[in-house]
């Protein structure tokens, strides 16, 4: 038998059934040999602490996992969507540094 090829078109999704949009500040990575986790956070921002340094424990809001197949496509499309933001207003400020010891 010959496998036939199949192309589908896909558009944007219909946002309109799930729920409002969840807000993160900042994202874990951790992967196995089968998929990535994305873990999406939200870190709170101290108050009146001056320049001591503070525990800041990130509340993670959403939990996301993607077959290994599909890393490299979202990454380049992260790439490219970042680019004509970049292209479109500039590059964002602040950058995040990471803490010692973390990359």
């Amino acid at each position: 038998m010959n496998p036939q090829m199949v192309m589908l078109d896909v558009d944007s999704p219909d946002v309109s059934t799930v729920g409002p949009p969840v807000y993160a500040n900042i994202a874990h990575v951790s992967y196995t040999p089968y998929d990535f986790r994305l873990t999406f956070s939200v870190l709170p921002t101290p108050h009146d602490h001056g320049n001591s340094v503070i525990p800041a424990p990130p509340r993670a809001v959403v939990d996301v996992v993607l077959p290994i197949g599909t890393v490299e496509a979202m990454v380049d499309l992260l790439r490219a969507e970042f680019d004509r933001f970049v292209e479109e207003f500039g590059s964002p400020t602040p950058r995040v540094q990471p803490a010692d010891g973390q990359r």
